[in-house]
C-alpha cells in the first residue's frame, strides 16, 4: 500500500496549478463585500470559484496551504495604461506581479470606437489578465473633426460622433472616457458631451472624465455630474484631485445620482486622506505601477488609514460595479476564478498566488508565463 500511496502523493504534489482543480485551505477570506474576514477555504474548478469555508478537499484535487495569507478576489484596475503597453507585453508581468486580474483600457479618452478591430488580435493572442476598453471621446471628436478641433463642434458633427459612440457600445465597449485637459476634448462644450452621453446611454455603460483643471474644475465635476443625471448614466471621476469633489459627490448621491471617483493614492497633498477614506472612491492606477501593493503596505498595515476589508472592496467589489461585471470582483460561489493570494504583513506586499479565470498565472511570486485573459465585451 506504502508505494501506491507515495506514487498518488506524488502526482499530486508534481501535477502543475494551471486550469485544474485547485483546493486553497486555511485562507483568511476577504470576499469584497466589506464583510469582516473569515477563516476557510475556496475551491477553483473550470475556471469558478465552486466553494467557499468549511469543506475538505477530495482526491485528485491540487491542495495549495495557504495558512497566514489573505484570499481575495483579483484586483479590477478601471483606469489602466494604454492598450499599446499592453500589447508590447501580454505576459503583462509587472500588471499580474500586482494582482491586477481585470484591466480598463482607454480611461483617457483615446479607446477605440472600432472595438471588434481593436479587440480581436487579443482573441488571437490573450493577454495574461483580462481587459475591458472604453469608448474615447477624443478618438471620435479626432475622427469626425480632423485637424480642425480646435473650437465648438457644430450640431452635425456631434451627431456623426453620437453614431460612433453607439456603435461603439454595441461592439462591446463598456462606456465613453473623456480627457478634458488633454486635446482635442479639452475644446468640446458641455452641450456636447450631454449628447455624446445619452448616446452611450442606449447601451448603458458608464461616463468616465477626467475633469478640467484649475478655475473649471468645480465646474466641471458639477457638468459631469448633470450629464449622468441627464443621460441617466453613472459617472466616474477619475481621478479625484481636490477635496472639494467629494462634497459634490455626497450632494449628488443624496439626490440619487450614481456618482463616485479614483485615485492612484500616490498624491502628497492634504487632500489624500480625504480620498482613502470617503466610501465612493476607489483605487486605480492611472498608468502608475505598484498603486495597488502601496495602499496595502502603506495605507493600510502600515498609517493604518483604512481597514483591508474597505482596502480590498475599493480595488475588487467597487469597480466591479462600475464597469458592470456580475460575476468578478467578490469571492463568492459561482464567482469567476480571478483570485489573488498574499501576506499582508510583507514589508513590500507581493502576491503569492495569483488566478485568471482559473488559471494561475503568479506563483510563488513569480509569473507563470501562462495568458489565460479574456477580451471582455
Amino acid at each position: 500500500m506504502r508505494p501506491v500511496l507515495c506514487l498518488l502523493l506524488c502526482v499530486v504534489l508534481a501535477t502543475p496549478v494551471f486550469a485544474e482543480n485547485v483546493v486553497l485551505v486555511n485562507g483568511t477570506i476577504i470576499d469584497g463585500t466589506l464583510k469582516a474576514r473569515f477563516l476557510g477555504n475556496v475551491r477553483i474548478r473550470e475556471g469558478r470559484v465552486r466553494d467557499i469555508g468549511a469543506f475538505k478537499p477530495v482526491a485528485g484535487e491540487t491542495v495549495l496551504d495557504v495558512k497566514g495569507l489573505v484570499v481575495a478576489p483579483g484586483f479590477i484596475d478601471l483606469h489602466n495604461q494604454p492598450a499599446s503597453e499592453l500589447a508590447k507585453d501580454l505576459g503583462a508581468a509587472s500588471q499580474i506581479n500586482q494582482g491586477i486580474t481585470t484591466a480598463i483600457l482607454g480611461g483617457d479618452g483615446t479607446g477605440p470606437y472600432l472595438v471588434e478591430e481593436f479587440m480581436l488580435p487579443f482573441d488571437e493572442k490573450p493577454p495574461a489578465l483580462n481587459i475591458m476598453t472604453l469608448v474615447g471621446h477624443g478618438t471620435v471628436r479626432r475622427q469626425i473633426m480632423g485637424a480642425d478641433y480646435k473650437r465648438a463642434a457644430t450640431a452635425e458633427e456631434i451627431r456623426r460622433m453620437g453614431e460612433l459612440i453607439d456603435e461603439a457600445m454595441r461592439q462591446g465597449a463598456y462606456g465613453l472616457s473623456s480627457d478634458l485637459t488633454s486635446e482635442p476634448s479639452s475644446y468640446s462644450t458641455s452641450e456636447e458631451l450631454m449628447v455624446l452621453g445619452k448616446a452611450m446611454a442606449r447601451s448603458g455603460g458608464v461616463y468616465i472624465t477626467r475633469a478640467r483643471e484649475g478655475d473649471r474644475a468645480l465646474e466641471s465635476i458639477r457638468d459631469a455630474i448633470e450629464i449622468g443625471r441627464s443621460a441617466k448614466v453613472s459617472v466616474q471621476i477619475s481621478p479625484v484631485k481636490f477635496a472639494g469633489a467629494l462634497a459634490e459627490i455626497d450632494k449628488a448621491r443624496m439626490q440619487g445620482a450614481d456618482v463616485a471617483a479614483d485615485t492612484a493614492a500616490s498624491m502628497t497633498d492634504k487632500d489624500l486622506r480625504a480620498f482613502l477614506q470617503h466610501p465612493w472612491v476607489m483605487f486605480a492606477s492611472d498608468g502608475e505601477m505598484g498603486v495597488f501593493p502601496n495602499v496595502l503596505g502603506k495605507y493600510v498595515r502600515e498609517q493604518k488609514l483604512l481597514t483591508l476589508e474597505r482596502a480590498i472592496r475599493k480595488m475588487t467589489g467597487l469597480p466591479a460595479s462600475r464597469a458592470g461585471l456580475k460575476t468578478r470582483g467578490v469571492l463568492a460561489k459561482g464567482a469567476t476564478a480571478d483570485v489573488v493570494v498574499f501576506d499582508p504583513l510583507q514589508a513590500t506586499v507581493v502576491m503569492k498566488y495569483v488566478f485568471v479565470n482559473g488559471t494561475i498565472v503568479v506563483k510563488d511570486g513569480q509569473a507563470t508565463g501562462e495568458r489565460p485573459g479574456l477580451a471582455l465585451r
